[in-house]
């Protein structure tokens, strides 16, 4: 198979499961499982065509790849036994941020495509659905990352939607407005709790209440914990997640839960993205050491986050 046909055969079956992903939506009663189901696949497929269109190795596994899978990819696939049959290519999700890696600096991967994929693997192996309104928000990050993917691939976004693109247009600006307009309700609430609070307080009170309640992280079921900046009140809440150990000793901090004790205001998933609460690396050396490993006497929690990764 050439390099061309390969991406070009990814981005048909993309296209074949978006289409059928928002025929579902579309359709009365709307199949929800169906829809976030099939768009995920897209997704998935987009990604790899993309990946393709640079070069077909970028589709190698993660972990160490096969002489044979490497084979295939270079284009060498008369040199395996089994051909394309046994060919072990990079997981869905690994994919969508190899891919996100290599669009233009100015793409910022939707917020909630990482709930598309696990909202999948939930349908896929639990039959767990989504209630409509959550549906509509996954189907259209899926259909922005699809779209961008496109650009990169100087693809047609009607080729590709087909009858469909008008329908995908006004679902991904309803669903964008709608998770504004939720975020931003949260932020208003916030703000009013904290003017409620310090409504009779000082100045030199309400700035003993910030020094005070400022330093005390809020309770959340995840074990490290990072000062941030709130996105309500503007004084320091703190960011909760997990750590995950980076290929040379390095540790990254990923976010999963925001609180302020002074506002009440929490934040998760996509809405971290919205407030600008990124992961980052925790031990940010120039040159992570190689033989770095994790002090698990004075983290113990560290310990059972790398042996699920």
């Amino acid at each position: 198979m050439s390099h061309e046909s390969i991406h070009e055969h990814l981005l048909i079956s993309a296209r074949k499961w978006a289409r059928t992903a928002v025929d579902a939506y579309l359709e009365e009663p709307i199949d929800q499982d169906f829809a976030v189901h099939h768009m995920a696949v897209a997704v998935e497929h987009a990604s790899k065509a993309y990946l393709a269109s640079i070069s077909p190795v970028l589709l190698a596994s993660e972990r160490q790849p096969s002489v044979d899978d490497l084979l295939v990819l270079s284009g060498n696939e008369d040199k395996t036994k089994k051909g394309r049959a046994g060919l072990k290519t990079i997981g869905g999700e690994g994919a969508i941020l190899r891919a996100a890696q290599l669009l233009s600096p100015e793409h910022k991967t939707p917020a909630r495509l990482k709930e598309l994929r696990e909202s999948r693997n939930g349908i896929t192996h639990m039959g767990w659905g989504q209630p409509v309104t959550e549906c509509r928000e996954l189907l259209a990050a899926g259909i922005e990352h699809i779209n961008a993917l496109l650009k990169a691939l100087s693809a047609e976004p009607d080729g590709f939607w087909g009858t469909h693109l008008e329908a995908c247009t006004a679902l991904v600006a309803q669903a964008m407005s709608e998770i504004e307009i939720r975020y931003q309700a949260k932020l208003r609430q916030a703000r009013e709790r904290f003017a409620e609070t310090t409504r009779r307080l000082s100045e030199a009170e309400i700035a003993e209440l910030v020094s005070s309640l400022s330093a005390l992280p809020t309770a959340a079921p995840w074990p490290l914990t990072v000062p941030a900046e709130c996105p309500a009140c503007g004084h320091t809440g703190f960011a909760s997640g997990r750590d995950k150990l980076g290929d040379y000793g390095d540790i990254w901090f990923l976010p999963r839960h925001f609180g302020c004790r002074l506002c009440g205001l929490t934040l998760t998933m996509w809405e971290l993205d919205l407030a600008g609460i990124k992961g980052g690396v925790l031990n940010d050396s120039e040159e992570p050491d190689p033989d770095w490993e994790p002090d698990f006497e004075t983290y113990p929690d560290w310990e059972s986050d790398f042996e699920t990764d």
